[in-house]
């Protein structure tokens, strides 16, 4: 297995990228389409937002996306990480989350997302990585969803 690579999206992949979430339960709860998601990834990138891709031998295999100083109008706020289902447990989220947090703690104290209440497996995985529950936000994004505030802070 060759080590996954991360490195900065280009526009024409948005729709490959997009492609990644069809199917997926968690995002058909949040009424996320590869559609919606493509026209909401080339607007996030026209107001500033970064996303990164992660791929092994040329294949796509995820991506993190997030905006700079969108926790709070400060604080760097990743706005979604998505795997292949076929790369889960690959290292792919992790290589992701490197990318994210090099640049995201180099630039900022600290540095936040939210995880829907029920995805376990998403907690333990940024729990992890140092991430701390700061607090809960019922019925934000979608009125039957609970959505968990996670905080890292930068090192020292």
């Amino acid at each position: 297995m060759t080590p996954v690579r991360t490195r900065p999206v280009e526009v024409h992949e948005f729709c490959a990228l997009a492609r990644l979430v069809g199917g997926h339960p968690l995002f058909e709860r949040y009424g996320v389409d590869p559609a919606s998601l493509e026209r909401a990834l080339g607007d996030g990138v026209g107001a500033g937002d970064a996303v990164m891709a992660a791929e092994d031998d040329g294949r796509l295999l995820g991506f993190a996306w997030w905006s700079p100083r969108g926790a709070f109008a400060r604080s760097p706020y990743l706005r979604l990480l998505v795997v292949a289902h076929d790369a889960v447990g690959r290292g792919v989220g992790s290589a992701l989350m490197d990318a994210f947090e090099s640049t995201a703690l180099a630039t900022a104290a600290d540095a936040f997302l939210l995880v829907t209440h029920d995805n376990d497996a998403a907690l333990r995985f940024y729990r992890r990585r140092g991430y701390a529950e700061v607090g809960r936000l019922p019925g934000y994004v979608r009125p039957a969803i609970t959505e968990v505030v996670l905080r890292k802070r930068r090192p020292g």
